[in-house]
């Protein structure tokens, strides 16, 4: 779960130390935003972006995604979000819904729509310079060294125990 707040705590200014993601909506969620968010998986790595540091929550590190454009489905942004940002373009059908969750921000609430996909083989990744710095292929288990997104870590503990 974690993982999928990467995308919108970048776009809202969460707080680090609180409870970020739930399963339900939190009392007074009001959502005027909803994002969608991959794992790409390569055997037992996943990939893992740094933001730029004039981003919000810049030098950490979360899953490729992005908010949805209007009349966009959820798999149709994660689809065009991981390719703007790393230029993996995947194949719709093997990218499998984790479902939703509910990030809840200081200044802003956001719905999460969370995929998972697994590569044949570890592709080549072209970052979007003027969003991210640098990208990893690790372990969920070496993520968690990392400075990760506000509720990144929660995302990643719920998908994946």
């Amino acid at each position: 779960m974690k993982k999928i707040i990467t995308i919108f705590a970048l776009l809202f200014s969460l707080s680090a130390n609180a409870q970020v993601v739930f399963q339900v909506p939190p009392k007074n969620f009001s959502s005027k935003m909803e994002v969608s968010i991959c794992f790409i998986k390569d055997g037992n790595r996943v990939l893992f972006l740094k933001r730029q540091f004039n981003k919000p929550e810049g030098n950490t590190w979360g899953i490729p995604g992005g908010k949805l454009d209007p009349g966009e489905t959820a798999k149709k942004a994660v689809i065009r979000e991981v390719s703007e940002e790393t230029g993996i373009e995947l194949d719709g059908s093997q990218v499998r819904y984790f479902g939703k969750v509910y990030a809840k921000g200081e200044a802003n609430d956001v719905i999460l729509h969370v995929f998972e996909t697994t590569v044949k083989e570890t592709p080549d990744v072209t970052i979007n310079p003027v969003e991210h710095q640098d990208y990893l292929w690790v372990t969920l288990d070496e993520s968690l060294q990392l400075p990760l997104i506000s509720g990144e870590e929660e995302c990643i503990e719920l998908f994946y125990g």
